[in-house]
C-alpha cells in the first residue's frame, strides 16, 4: 500500500488565532490526520474553551496564551511546544485583527484612519507573523525541517470592492489588505531564504467565510464570485492539511488562494 501523503502522525502544529473563526477547524483537521497540536490565542481560557467544545484530548491538543506582537511570548510558546512535545513541526500563522476582533476604530474610512489603528493591525496582522516565523522557524531550521502556512487573504491579492460594503454594517480598513500583502510577500521571501534547509513556506489565503452574514453585503459579495457564496469555515481545511503534509513537498512559496473563484474574475 502506499504511504498516506497527508498523514501527519508523530509532527506537532502550533495554531495561533486557535479560538477565532478558523483556528478550531483547522486544529481539528489537523488532529485528524494524526498531528499534536498547541492552539494559541491571546485569551487561554477562548482556547480552553475551544478545546473543550472540539472534545480533543489534552495529550493530544493543548492551549496557550500568546501575544503575537511579543517576542517574548513567542519565545515562551516555542518552550512550551518542545517541553509538551519536543519540538514544533508545523506552524499556522492565524492571528489577525479582523472583522470579528475589531481595533478600537477599526472602521474609520481611510482619510480618517488612525496611526494607533494602523500600528495595532500591523502588529498583530504583520508583525506577529514575522515574529512566528522568526522564532519558530529558526527551531524548525535547527531540527532539519518544517512546514509554515502564513494565512493571507484575498484582500491581499486583490483590492476590496469598496462598493459591496456600503449600509452594511461590515468595513475593510485600509490597514487590513496592506498588511495581508505584506504577509504574502513575507512568505517569499522566507520560503526562497529557507527551502534548502528543508522549511517550507508557503500562504493559504482564505476569500470571504460565511460567520452568520446576512442581508445585503452576502447578497452583493454572491454576484461578485464565480462560485455564487461565501465559504464554510471547513473549506480551509483541505488546503492547510495539504500545506503541512507531504503532499506538499515540493510546494514552496505558494499562495494557495482558497476563495471560489471570486479573485479569478
Amino acid at each position: 500500500m502506499s504511504k498516506d501523503l497527508f498523514d501527519l502522525s508523530g509532527r506537532v502544529a502550533l495554531i495561533t488565532g486557535g479560538a477565532g473563526l478558523l483556528g478550531p477547524e483547522m486544529a481539528s483537521a489537523l488532529v485528524e490526520k494524526g498531528a499534536k497540536v498547541i492552539l494559541a490565542d491571546l485569551s487561554l481560557e477562548k482556547c480552553q474553551e475551544t478545546i473543550d467544545k472540539l472534545g480533543i484530548s489534552s495529550e493530544i491538543i493543548r492551549p496557550i496564551r500568546l501575544d503575537v506582537a511579543s517576542s517574548t511570548s513567542w519565545k515562551e510558546a516555542l518552550t512550551h511546544g518542545i517541553e509538551h512535545f519536543g519540538k514544533i513541526d508545523i506552524l499556522v500563522n492565524g492571528a489577525a485583527s479582523t472583522n470579528q476582533s475589531k481595533t478600537a476604530n477599526f472602521e474609520a474610512g481611510f482619510e480618517n484612519f488612525p496611526e494607533e489603528d494602523w500600528d495595532r493591525i500591523m502588529d498583530i496582522n504583520l508583525k506577529g507573523t514575522f515574529l512566528g516565523c522568526q522564532i519558530i522557524g529558526q527551531h524548525m531550521v535547527q531540527n532539519g525541517g518544517g512546514s509554515i502556512i502564513n494565512i493571507g487573504s484575498l484582500y491581499g491579492v486583490v483590492s476590496p470592492n469598496h462598493r459591496i460594503y456600503p449600509g452594511t454594517g461590515i468595513f475593510q480598513p485600509v490597514a487590513y489588505g496592506v498588511s495581508k500583502h505584506a504577509v504574502i510577500s513575507l512568505t517569499k521571501y522566507l520560503a526562497t531564504l529557507w527551502a534548502d534547509k528543508h522549511v517550507r513556506v508557503n500562504a493559504l489565503s482564505p476569500g470571504g467565510v460565511w460567520n452568520g452574514h446576512e442581508g445585503l453585503f452576502y447578497e452583493r459579495y454572491k454576484q461578485l464570485n464565480p462560485s455564487g457564496d461565501m465559504a464554510n469555515k471547513s473549506d480551509m481545511n483541505g488546503g492547510i492539511v495539504f500545506l503541512a503534509s507531504d503532499a506538499s513537498k515540493h510546494v514552496v512559496g505558494h499562495n494557495l488562494i482558497i476563495d471560489g473563484g471570486y479573485s479569478v474574475w
